[in-house]
């Protein structure tokens, strides 16, 4: 059967200081999903096959690769005898915090200058 891919622009994670911060997707698919760690300053760099003009691509980042990144410190895994419901609770609180850590990482790169609309500086 025929298909037809409709190209969407990728949701909005951040705007500051006029660069906005868009998701990535896993396979440039919209239906799987955004990545949690994956970004990019420009709609039309995916990471994959970008139509960037830059060569390699510095649209696109992983917040890790940030020097503002600093990941919270994990509660323990829920298996064995740690599989508690104040683990299970702690884990909610810790992936909140992360959304909040990953947000304050990129706003302290784009205030570094580290990040721009034109991508991570070399």
């Amino acid at each position: 059967m025929p298909y037809k891919t409709v190209w969407i622009k990728p949701g909005l994670f951040l705007k500051h200081r006029g660069v906005r911060v868009f998701h990535t997707y896993k396979d440039d698919n919209v239906d799987q999903g955004a990545r949690r760690f994956s970004f990019t300053v420009s709609p039309d760099c995916n990471g994959l096959d970008s139509g960037c003009e830059d060569r390699p691509c510095r649209h696109v980042f992983d917040v890790h690769d940030l020097s503002t990144w600093q990941a919270p410190p994990q509660p323990p895994y829920c298996t064995g005898p740690n599989e508690t419901p104040e683990n299970r609770a702690a884990w909610d609180r810790y992936w909140k915090l992360e959304a909040t850590v990953i947000r304050a990482a990129i706003v302290a790169a784009l205030r570094s200058g580290e990040l721009t609309r034109k991508g991570l500086k070399p």
